[in-house]
């Protein structure tokens, strides 16, 4: 490397004559008595002499570090801006790398794919400060929601293809709630009549519609689990033929695409179904179709179900029965004993579809079920002792009634097994039987003289082989369709989000790699803005704008309805106040012994009653067995309010606690994206201001230090924070700012710039080259 100077033009001039101007200015010999240390140096150049950052925090305040909150993904990519973060400060903090929702998947596991990157990319010389365990925004809302929803007891029609899961199939409320994406290039409104019912979702597309997927329609499914099938069905018509694609999203617009189908000018049904793949896009979390590309086109849809597809409980079992579905005749089934006729084929009902066993029994008869009988011989007899799993399908035209089964013996070669009177009811259920051959069978019976009434049989089934029991609890559900839920107890909520809480520190913690991190966040913002337990007594976030976090419904038409914004969730609404302690507790166990663990909170300099109840919520955690050594306030301040008594307040307050206090967050806004001189300046005396009020009001001991909350004006880093402000030590392009004087004459604790000469110009202008290599 080699320097090269430049030189402006108007130093030359001041530093070899009086004037440039030979009109006003007689020229004259230098007397020598000025030289070019006397010059003073200009804001600019003093600021450019001024070394980095965690030189003068070396020399000036060894007991405390200084960082700065980074974003990983621009530390990362961004070799400029890593190399001015590298050579300022001490200690980095992560702004969203290692918050929940950033690590954990939809389905619990941890991805450290960009902290690992992180760790590698940060030099060894610079500690790592952990932001944070649990927040009440960017946490994993999907993941947590899950464990705490209830049970999903899902009922199937006959013509179902699946375990259907969408709440508003029909949209026979009149409306469309529950459905998103209803913001594509078209109006929509709930129209009667539907599909063989009072609604249908109607859809008119607009001049502005080229394409299939600008218009959209989705239904919010959970993340759907790899390795299942899904099936789907919806009735659709259009009139101008449209092609509607069945299509599946995640929250980053990924997706995977399905079957087409036309839609004509009649209701047709579409349905499909696919395996959920490894190989397909990750964490697919809604379902539905698109359609666009038409416009002035017109879609109807209705009845759209989805969910795990239906599979036969007895799909894998050998049936010895010739004929046990009826889906045609009776053949195979004949009359022992009843009145003439009892036993017909009804061709207009059935379980799984139409075709079933009739059986009347005109009269009650007591003690005699055998009186009327109805029997079929099995493809081959059955030794004795042979295993039998036999299950059927069973209902009552109306009321109730009774039956059994019996076996037809082989004669003398043992007992008849009669299986325990069932009661029938009008709904069709499955019944099963499991035997041991009690003597060589040769056929089975239904033994329905008990009771009078009309009897509907239907999918019997003699095995050999055993009851597949998840399948069976499936079919069992099988009722007139729809969706009921069991909600879960509150000890049960709370048991459940205590095991994912533990599991994610415990996680972070033990990651390789993680042991650099020596101080952690263990719980940001618990303290709402009325003073009081965020998440605890209806404290909720307004959201601006939006529609303010509310608390939690349960509906059993609907199940579980958080009502707060996108990833957020309060932990201490289902835990209570003891999700605190318990925080403190899991990080306290699986971190280094040495590691220092804080709350950390907002406008603690200017709430000072907010201040009082943080340090009362660290008071509730350690009179409840857990220790917290430190406390964070992030202090973003507002250069032309923000006050020295006002921070000399916090300061003190946070000291007389005897905990260490971190500055975890400090910017200074102006309020402007082109600051003028004069704003500048303030800035820096702003940041100076905080550097020196908290070297005097925290003793030593308790000095963990600050961190800067972003490096620079870059509109990059302030896309979602302070955008078009410009609140940093650098410019947009990693230029240093006055406020950069600001913090290193704070950290010294004097005007370093005061030690300068005229001799420091040069330093302003000089840049590097790099030298061919020999």
């Amino acid at each position: 490397m080699k320097l090269n100077r430049i030189i402006l033009p108007l130093m030359v001039c001041a530093l070899t004559w009086s004037s440039c101007d030979d009109q006003i200015m007689e020229w004259k010999e230098s007397d020598g008595s000025v030289t070019a240390s006397d010059i003073p140096l200009a804001l600019k150049e003093k600021i450019a002499n001024y070394d980095y950052i965690k030189t003068y925090a070396a020399q000036y305040t060894p007991n405390m570090t200084i960082g700065l909150g980074l974003g990983a993904d621009l530390y990362i990519n961004d070799a400029a801006y890593k190399a001015v973060a590298d050579a300022n400060f001490q200690m980095f903090t992560t702004g969203n790398a290692m918050k929940h929702s950033s690590v954990v998947k939809n389905n619990g596991d941890l991805d450290f794919t960009t902290i690992d990157a992180f760790l590698n990319a940060v030099p060894a010389d610079i500690k790592i400060y952990g932001h944070n365990f649990l927040w009440h925004t960017q946490q994993r809302q999907t993941y947590l929601k899950s464990l705490i929803a209830p049970e999903v007891i899902i009922e199937v029609d006959d013509d179902d293809v699946c375990e259907n899961i969408v709440g508003n199939y029909g949209f026979e409320g009149g409306n469309a709630e529950g459905w998103t994406g209803l913001w594509g290039k078209y109006t929509y409104a709930v129209e009667q009549p539907g599909h063989d019912s009072d609604y249908a979702l109607h859809f008119t597309m607009t001049n502005e519609t080229n394409v299939n997927y600008d218009c959209q329609l989705f239904w919010p499914t959970g993340v759907l689990e790899i390795g299942v099938t899904y099936a789907y069905s919806f009735w659709v018509k259009s009139d101008a033929g449209l092609e509607v694609q069945f299509i599946g999203q995640n929250a980053s617009y990924g997706g995977i695409y399905k079957e087409k189908f036309t839609a004509p000018s009649e209701w047709i049904r579409c349905t499909g179904e696919f395996t959920y793949t490894e190989s397909d896009t990750k964490d697919i979390e809604r379902i539905g179709i698109q359609f666009g590309g038409t416009p002035g086109s017109n879609l109807w849809v209705d009845d759209f179900k989805f969910g795990k597809k239906i599979e036969d409980p007895d799909a894998h079992r050998t049936n010895l029965l010739v004929n046990g579905s009826f889906t045609e005749d009776i053949q195979n089934w004949s009359k022992w004993n009843g009145d003439d006729g009892c036993n017909t084929w009804n061709d207009s009902e059935g379980n799984k579809a139409k075709g079933c066993l009739q059986v009347v029994n005109a009269a009650d008869n007591a003690g005699g079920e055998w009186k009327v009988q109805i029997h079929s011989d099995l493809l081959q007899p059955v030794t004795k002792g042979t295993k039998l799993y036999i299950s059927y399908y069973i209902k009552m035209a109306s009321g109730s009634g009774s039956a059994r089964m019996s076996t037809s013996i082989e004669s003398g070669s043992g007992d008849t097994n009669y299986q325990p009177n069932q009661v029938v009811a009008s709904e069709w259920q499955r019944i099963e039987w499991e035997i041991e051959a009690g003597a060589n069978i040769t056929g089975i019976n239904f033994d329905l003289g008990l009771k009078a009434g009309t009897y509907l049989i239907d999918d019997v089934i003699i095995s050999t082989e055993p009851f597949e029991e998840v399948a069976v609890a499936t079919m069992a559900a099988r009722s007139n369709g729809g969706i009921t839920y069991k909600f879960k107890t509150a000890e049960e909520k709370k048991t459940a989000l205590l095991g994912a809480m533990e599991a994610w520190i415990k996680g972070m913690l033990e990651h390789p790699g993680m042991d650099r991190v020596t101080e952690w966040d263990v719980i940001n913002e618990p303290i709402a803005d009325n003073n009081q337990w965020r998440g605890i007594d209806g404290n909720f976030m307004s959201n601006g704008d939006d529609a303010p976090d509310t608390a939690p419904v349960e509906d059993p038409a609907s199940g579980l309805s958080l009502n707060w914004a996108s990833d957020h969730f309060y932990w201490g609404y289902y835990i209570g106040k003891e999700y605190a302690v318990k925080a403190f507790e899991y990080a306290r166990k699986y971190a280094p012994a040495d590691t220092k663990l804080y709350v950390n909170d907002y406008n603690l300099e200017t709430n000072p009653s907010k201040l009082a109840a943080l340090i009362d919520f660290v008071k509730y955690i350690e009179d409840n067995g857990q220790v917290v050594d430190g406390i964070g306030t992030q202090m973003h301040v507002q250069a032309a309010s923000i006050t020295r008594a006002q921070i000399d307040a916090m300061f003190q307050t946070m000291a007389a606690t005897g905990k260490l206090v971190r500055v975890t967050e400090l910017d200074v806004a102006l309020g402007t994206s082109s600051p003028s001189a004069e704003q500048l300046e303030t800035q820096a005396n702003v940041y100076q201001m905080i550097f020196e009020s908290y070297k005097e009001n925290v003793p030593e001991a308790q000095q963990s230090g600050i961190t800067i909350w972003t490096l620079s004006d870059n509109a990059a880093e302030h896309e979602y924070w302070l955008s078009g402000d410009t609140p940093n030590l650098f410019d947009a392009n990693y230029g240093r700012k006055h406020a950069y004087k600001g913090v290193c004459d704070g950290i010294a604790g004097k005007d370093i710039s005061e030690d300068f000469s005229g001799d420091d110009w040069k330093n302003a202008y000089e840049t590097e080259e790099e030298t061919p290599a020999e």
